[in-house]
């Protein structure tokens, strides 16, 4: 109850912030089984539009494929979002992640990932990284916890202006807390906490919480409720350092 009534503070609160995207993105999904050998994954979609006296367009798409097998797993995520408001484009970004982990217990693994980027309304051009880390998991009865402790290195490609270098580089560290909690067999909330502080100046840090409510339509079938929160201690000139976003969609997993 109490994570459920978390949710729903964060869903009037929100409200009220400053909207805008970053390039900090979220490449967990709990809900996708890793302890039995194959191939699972989960497709999500969402859209949205009026005409007449509104004219605005705007939809997202996402897939998440997992592949485990013995000790090893693999996992493709990628996602694009894109809109208009009376004509003309105000949405268009996307995102391809790709990690390996490898679980020497049943509690400690290690995983590397690379990653690529766009967004064309936060001025990233694109944005590249790799690195890798370790990750902690726990599990007890309807919780699910999981900690990442690592690093990456970033290329980040910005779009010209007088005002903004154009490509930096530096190192990053990267801290995550993932959790899934399930309510029961129909509901199940998950919360992914990233942040990303950069090794040579602490002060240059980005930070993302991803809460998500899955209600169970059917066996494969999900309604998806989702609120995402970001800031960027230092983003480029002309984008607000607070960033917010809601909504609701299907998702299918297989």
């Amino acid at each position: 109850m109490q994570f459920f009534i978390l949710f729903v503070l964060l869903l009037f609160t929100v409200q009220t912030l400053p909207t805008q995207a970053f390039a900090i993105i979220n490449a967990e999904d709990l809900d996708l089984s890793i302890d039995d050998d194959g191939v699972s994954g989960k497709l999500g979609f969402s859209a949205s539009g009026s005409s007449g006296n509104s004219d605005i367009l705007s939809g997202d798409a996402s897939g998440h494929l997992i592949w485990s097998h013995a000790q090893h797993l693999e996992m493709l995520v990628a996602s694009i979002s894109y809109g208009k408001s009376r004509g003309v484009r105000d949405t268009n970004k996307s995102f391809l992640h790709l990690r390996h982990r490898y679980a020497w217990s049943e509690m400690w693994g290690v995983e590397g990932f690379v990653q690529a980027q766009q967004n064309e309304f936060s001025r990233l051009k694109l944005r590249t990284l790799i690195g890798g880390g370790m990750r902690w998991s726990y599990q007890a009865d309807r919780l699910e916890w999981h900690v990442g402790l690592g690093s990456f290195y970033e290329r980040e490609a910005l779009r010209a202006g007088a005002d903004i270098t154009p490509v930096t580089r530096l190192w990053r560290g990267n801290t995550y807390l993932a959790l899934r909690y399930a309510f029961n067999t129909r509901v199940r909330l998950q919360n992914t906490i990233y942040y990303q502080p950069a090794w040579k100046d602490p002060a240059d840090y980005r930070l993302l919480d991803d809460a998500a409510l899955h209600v169970a339509l059917s066996e494969s079938l999900d309604l998806k409720v989702a609120i995402e929160i970001a800031q960027d201690s230092r983003p480029p000139i002309g984008v607000k350092n607070s960033d917010m976003s809601y909504k609701t969609g299907l998702a299918y997993r297989f």
